[in-house]
């Protein structure tokens, strides 16, 4: 009676291998594949299971080595909203602004154990460029105002048949992708204001800095000047989060 279970467990088994590389092969064609509605909604889960907590960034070999620094900036407003949109004339307290990229290389310096933590705004900042490059010049000064009011950045919910009817799916996706990313960049910002003002903290500010790195010959030189671009998101609220993750952050 045992014999024909023996005989059966190869057969179970190189089922159980060749399903398991059939989705593998199916989720990098989705993942490599052109942007569609489909890949849309799956992107999340694709993210997850390719990328995971070790993203390995790549540009350090192709095309070229790295030639210029990255940084997130991010400051917050302290007062109300209402006070917080007519800015500093109107007596908002406004934090200076935080370089959470170079506290994070703080902690990366002389230690090859660092966390992963310690490369988050870097591995942000990188998306979110990207991400933020795809918009129109119509949309990138859109994303760059304020919206405190709780109205959608770009005046619809990207997820409605409204939206579907406005855009294209090609547009669609741009816009769902960035809108992930700036939600993602106000979430980290909001993280890193909490940290040093509390529950004061009521909008926030993000920047991502590009800032060219100097030739090895003028890398001495403190005159020389340091071409910069920048992208920016506007004033968004604060992200509310729950007790779990405080605690996960602090």
């Amino acid at each position: 009676m045992a014999k024909p279970r023996i005989h059966r467990l190869p057969a179970v088994v190189l089922t159980i291998v060749g399903l398991l590389a059939a989705g593998h092969i199916s989720a990098t064609l989705a993942f490599t594949g052109p942007n569609t509605p489909l890949k849309e909604s799956l992107q999340p889960t694709l993210n997850s299971y390719f990328r995971g907590p070790l993203d390995q960034g790549w540009s350090l070999f192709a095309p070229a080595p790295y030639s210029k620094d990255e940084y997130m900036v991010v400051r917050a407003c302290l007062s109300e909203y209402d006070v917080c949109a007519g800015g500093a004339d109107a007596g908002a307290e406004l934090t200076p602004w935080r370089n959470v990229t170079e506290d994070e290389f703080a902690e990366i310096d002389y230690n090859i154990f660092a966390d992963r933590g310690a490369r988050q705004s870097k591995v942000m900042h990188g998306r979110f460029w990207s991400a933020a490059s795809n918009l129109t010049g119509e949309q990138q000064t859109t994303a760059e105002g304020n919206h405190i009011d709780g109205e959608p950045v770009f005046g619809v919910d990207l997820y409605s048949s409204e939206a579907e009817e406005t855009y294209s799916s090609s547009q669609l996706s741009n816009l769902r992708r960035y809108q992930r990313l700036e939600d993602a960049a106000v979430g980290l910002g909001s993280l890193y204001m909490y940290e040093d003002y509390g529950d004061e903290v009521t909008l926030v500010e993000v920047r991502m800095l590009r800032e060219a790195v100097p030739p090895f010959s003028k890398r001495r030189d403190p005159s020389a000047e340091l071409s910069q671009s920048w992208l920016n998101i506007g004033w968004r609220p604060a992200t509310e989060f729950d007790e779990e993750v405080y605690a996960a952050w602090s």
